[in-house]
């Protein structure tokens, strides 16, 4: 069980630590939280499956970095951004990417050894250099038609991923 620590700022609620532990974290829905800082579950080995709220709009760097037993992520329906290495060595196998996410940032997925399929939404424009990083497993990547910008380095290290054009 987590219990989860707030900040109030300008810009509005951020959700900024969390103590405790657990296969399951659920963030809760009681409050509007729109950021999630950096490093929130970092390190969380027994962490299985996160639930976001729709509320959140962005989320922080390292998020869940070293999660290596993390098989699940619900994203925020209406996140815009990932911060560089949000999903950084964690043991996600598949993930559904929001159309509200405008670009993916470099190194976001950096060593996902267990990813294996990205799904990105409509909406979503741009992938940028590094974004999915040495993720040696991934193979299957659908994109949606608003996507115009893919780098040339956005899966370098994925020796056999396959890009499915809508």
């Amino acid at each position: 069980m987590y219990e989860y620590y707030y900040k109030t700022q300008d810009f509005g609620m951020c959700l900024m630590s969390c103590e405790g532990e657990g296969e399951e974290a659920i963030i809760p829905t009681d409050r509007d939280i729109l950021i999630v800082a950096d490093d929130l579950f970092k390190g969380h080995k027994e962490l299985v499956r996160v639930e976001f709220p729709d509320s959140i709009i962005e989320i922080g760097g390292f998020l869940f970095d070293g999660c290596e037993n993390l098989k699940e992520v619900k994203l925020p329906a209406n996140l815009k951004d990932f911060w560089q290495y949000a999903m950084t060595r964690c043991g996600i196998e598949e993930i559904e990417i929001p159309g509200s996410v405008e670009r993916i940032a470099s190194f976001t997925f950096n060593q996902c050894n267990q990813l294996t399929e990205v799904r990105i939404n409509e909406g979503t424009r741009k992938i940028l250099p590094w974004a999915f990083k040495d993720c040696a497993n991934l193979t299957d990547v659908y994109l949606p038609s608003t996507i115009k910008e893919i780098s040339d380095k956005a899966f370098e290290g994925c020796p056999n991923v396959v890009l499915h054009r809508k």
